[in-house]
């Protein structure tokens, strides 16, 4: 259900489509934004940590599965290599069986790419739901055991654009760190998302917190 509650955060993104290594070519991915990995660093070290000692051919690897589980990828065989990276490897005789071959890992590689941010999600304790619409993917996430308005996570991708939102945080400061947090661990499990611009927006206080909000001089509608 739509709302306007607590703070919220829209970005569009930079996220490079991955590039399955037997058909094309990789091209240089973003880094992470460094004012938001210094700010996890200062407020939960412990979490960056575990982080970067995460093992993370095992999440992909089950990425992969999920994906394998509902997609033709008949005619080519993936795998995760020991580097994290997706191979795909496929015969062909004509050049129309080559591009079956070129347009299903494509396709294979772009869901394996959101299934991968599905498991970011999951491991910072969301339920996740992953759908497609033709070439448009939408990844929704609610925080496990919430009450509506629950912190959420949305990841749209259509044509050429992706956009990261992220809604219903009680603080601003609660919304910077967990977005710190998606972006380290999907960083982590190499999806390199390079925000541009974030627009960063208070909505209305969390309805058992009217009370508290009246009577007090609290702009809302920020944004910066």
């Amino acid at each position: 259900m739509p709302c306007n509650i607590g703070f919220k955060s829209y970005a569009k993104i930079e996220v490079p489509e991955p590039q399955p290594q037997v058909f094309t070519s990789k091209s240089e991915a973003p880094t992470i934004d460094a004012d938001l990995l210094e700010k996890l660093g200062e407020e939960d070290p412990e979490f960056l940590e575990w982080a970067s000692g995460l093992d993370t051919r095992p999440l992909l690897e089950e990425a992969l599965k999920r994906v394998l589980a509902k997609t033709d990828a008949k005619g080519i065989d993936f795998l995760v290599d020991k580097n994290g990276m997706l191979e795909a490897k496929g015969s062909f005789i004509t050049e129309r069986e080559k591009r079956v071959l070129r347009d299903r890992a494509a396709t294979v590689s772009n869901d394996w790419q959101f299934e991968i941010l599905g498991i970011v999600a999951e491991l910072l304790n969301y339920s996740v739901r992953i759908t497609k619409n033709g070439e448009e993917r939408v990844l929704e996430a609610e925080e496990e055991g919430g009450v509506h308005p629950c912190n959420s996570i949305n990841v749209t991708r259509r044509d050429n654009t992706s956009t990261l939102t992220f809604e219903h945080f009680k603080t601003r400061k609660a919304l910077t760190l967990e977005t710190a947090k998606f972006l380290a661990l999907a960083d982590r499990l190499g999806v390199k998302i390079a925000l541009r611009g974030n627009d960063i927006s208070e909505g209305d206080p969390f309805p058992n917190e009217a009370r508290l909000i009246t009577g007090h001089k609290h702009a809302h509608g920020e944004h910066s």
